[in-house]
């Protein structure tokens, strides 16, 4: 008797992740993720460091300042727009890989800039790079990723921001605290933060095409190779099946089923954008603006950068314990309450008191919005949603540290930008508590 013509049991792509569980791909997956995501961190907020240097070098005002520092957030802004609709259309893989090469190399390129202009093109343009990561890092993460354990992890690729933000604050120390290069040492500051981007690009290399993708693609035989690779068990092509590829559009987002969920999560997108660029751009300069506390900057950076940590570690067990959609709202209001506490500090303790929530509540809210968003659209809109939450959200962040400029530079002072900050943030956190569904225990569609 033969079992060569037996019919094997049908299952898609989510349930034999299912049964794969955690494996060692998933382990070098989030580690080729999660060290990009640090360096997504460390350039977006590196510029911040530099601002003052750039400020009396040229003589830029508030405004000024606002749009240097709001230029990689334009092309990111533009990035994640076309390269999340391309890799629905094409796949993930080849924007994973080279976005991050393209990011490294005009990263490098910024320190041949010659003024405040050729900052902000070469910003922009290293920015287009940066969108295409966020966008699509996350989809490939959320398509490697056991459903039973997705939440949890998605936080975990967050959880690396923060290194970002610690390795900005050590070069930067290194560089302009040490005055190494004189009056170039921003120069010397871009070029070393490119080289790190290089070796990822290399490690990126390593991981295949998402099994969502390929699977609706209809290409089973693919699909089956990546699952095996990724669950260590062998998968054949006969016993998958996947829904029928439709084409699909951005308009799709926008019909009766999906508008509140795309409203809604847009919503949160841009309140913490808003806060967190308005803010964090602006740090180093308000820290160092700030006289009535004798602290050293670098110090109270890395204070905010660690207070990141555990805030994340909060978001990673709330998520599962309680949900997506309470973590989410709950660490926005917090954070909220956190901000103003910081914008009107009257004594060194709430100072710094305050500046360790804002970044505990912040950035545990992000960690809780990549899965609430990652489960809210359906697969063959995933990277599409992503790029168009990412470009709502990036253009409301253009505007956040603009806007603090202005407000800084008609005040002269940042109690009012803060205060701004703060009620964006807490607004975010009102909406989700009251507009967003819960995505815990969902299947992928």
């Amino acid at each position: 008797m033969t079992t060569a013509n037996v019919a094997l049991p049908a299952r898609d792509v989510e349930q034999v992740l299912r049964e794969g569980g955690l494996s060692r791909f998933h382990k070098k997956a989030i580690l080729v993720t999660g060290a990009a995501w640090t360096f997504v961190a460390m350039e977006i907020l590196l510029v911040g460091f530099v601002a003052p240097i750039f400020a009396a070098e040229w003589g830029l005002n508030g405004r000024m300042q606002g749009l240097v520092n709001s230029a990689a957030l334009a092309g990111s802004l533009c990035g994640a727009l076309v390269l999340g609709r391309l890799a629905d259309r094409i796949g993930r893989r080849a924007i994973f890989q080279y976005a991050i090469l393209w990011y490294a190399a005009f990263t490098a390129i910024t320190a041949l800039a010659w003024g405040p202009w050729s900052v902000m093109t070469f910003r922009f343009l290293a920015g287009l790079g940066l969108g295409g990561m966020l966008v699509v890092d996350p989809s490939m993460l959320t398509e490697y990723l056991p459903p039973q354990r997705r939440g949890r992890l998605l936080v975990f690729l967050d959880f690396w921001w923060p290194v970002g933000l610690l390795l900005a604050t050590f070069l930067s120390w290194i560089f302009i605290g040490h005055d190494i290069g004189g009056a170039n040492s921003w120069r010397w500051l871009f070029l070393a933060a490119s080289f790190p981007a290089l070796l990822a690009f290399v490690a990126r290399r390593s991981l295949p095409e998402s099994p969502y993708f390929l699977a609706r693609q209809g290409r089973s035989r693919e699909a089956a190779e990546v699952l095996t690779e990724i669950t260590g068990r062998p998968v054949e092509p006969g016993e998958l099946t996947a829904p029928e590829e439709t084409r699909s559009s951005v308009r799709d987002l926008w019909a009766l089923r999906l508008r509140s969920r795309t409203v809604t999560t847009a919503l949160v997108w841009i309140a913490l954008n808003i806060s967190y660029y308005g803010l964090f751009l602006w740090l180093p300069f308000v820290l160092q603006a700030e006289k009535s506390f004798s602290i050293n900057v670098y110090l109270l950076l890395t204070l905010s950068a660690l207070s990141q940590f555990p805030g994340y570690g909060a978001a990673i067990w709330l998520v599962e314990r309680i949900g997506r959609k309470p973590t989410l709202a709950a660490f926005l209001v917090l954070g909220g309450v956190s901000a103003y506490a910081f914008a009107v500090a009257d004594t060194q303790t709430v100072y710094v008191t305050a500046l360790f929530f804002v970044g505990f509540f912040n950035l545990g809210a992000w960690g809780a919005v990549y899965p609430y968003t990652s489960e809210t659209f359906p697969t063959r809109l995933r990277s599409s949603a992503f790029g168009l939450m990412e470009g709502v959200g990036k253009a409301a962040a253009i505007a956040g540290p603009y806007i603090f400029g202005n407000l800084y530079d008609a005040t002269g002072s940042s109690t009012w930008s803060l205060t701004v900050v703060a009620i964006v943030m807490a607004a975010g956190g009102v909406v989700a508590a009251i507009f967003g569904r819960e995505t815990r225990g969902r299947a992928l569609a």
